[in-house]
């Protein structure tokens, strides 16, 4: 008589196996600890530098935005999908945040951006004469706090979140869909408004792999073994 425990104790350990290889790994990353931000592609005209292991974009006025780039190829990615998380410290400012598949020949880019005005956590399409919002979720911004953003691109889903402490949300909190495809570059982005100015701090960025659906489908089926 075949017993049913060892069947799905083997079963479990070869899913958990399956699961972890390749899952989520990690394709960029700097925490800018080696104090410099060589690499990154700094596309506007504000101040870039780094202080004490933070990445810092400042200025404004005339310039109202800042933008810099990279990924895992040169400063471009190697694939379009992609989840990329980044710590966020506001200073000064409207927006901040960051953008995925990024080009600066592009129509338009999309952004996860924290907006301290309206107190929201907001995914924008965003061009160089408008912006237009695609969602957004009510969220406390405050400066010199610092957030966990997390922006993930799988096809023509882009999804984000963010949140402060250890314990990263389970949900995302805003989605939308979109044509943009080509791999591009993840960009960290700030913005003021005309005649303001702006800063704010970046550290921890993270690009990793997004997990298949063979692996979705590995971890339903492992939580399901669970609840046997």
């Amino acid at each position: 008589m075949m017993l049913p425990g060892p069947a799905v104790s083997c079963s479990l350990t070869v899913l958990l196996a399956l699961a972890a290889t390749g899952s989520g790994g990690v394709l960029f990353q700097d925490d800018f600890d080696d104090g410099d931000a060589d690499g990154w592609h700094e596309a506007s005209m504000c101040g870039f530098d780094v202080i004490e292991g933070m990445y810092r974009m400042y200025g404004g006025y005339e310039e109202n935005h800042g933008i810099s780039f990279n990924g895992d190829m040169a400063g471009y990615m190697s694939t379009p999908d992609y989840s990329t998380s980044v710590l966020v410290l506001p200073e000064t400012g409207t927006f901040f945040g960051m953008m995925a598949r990024f080009r600066l020949e592009n129509p338009y880019n999309i952004m996860l951006v924290l907006d301290l005005p309206q107190q929201r956590l907001r995914l924008l399409r965003w061009n160089w004469s408008g912006i237009t919002l695609l969602d957004q979720t009510d969220f406390t911004v405050e400066p010199w706090t610092a957030y966990m953003v997390r922006l993930e691109v799988a096809g023509s889903t882009f999804s984000g979140r963010a949140w402060t402490g250890p314990d990263e949300p389970a949900f995302w909190m805003v989605s939308a869909s979109d044509t943009l495809s080509s791999a591009g570059s993840l960009a960290l982005f700030c913005a003021g408004v005309s005649d303001a100015s702006l800063s704010c701090m970046f550290d921890d960025v993270v690009i990793s792999q997004v997990p298949s659906a063979l692996e979705s489908r590995t971890w339903g089926f492992i939580k399901s073994l669970h609840a046997q």
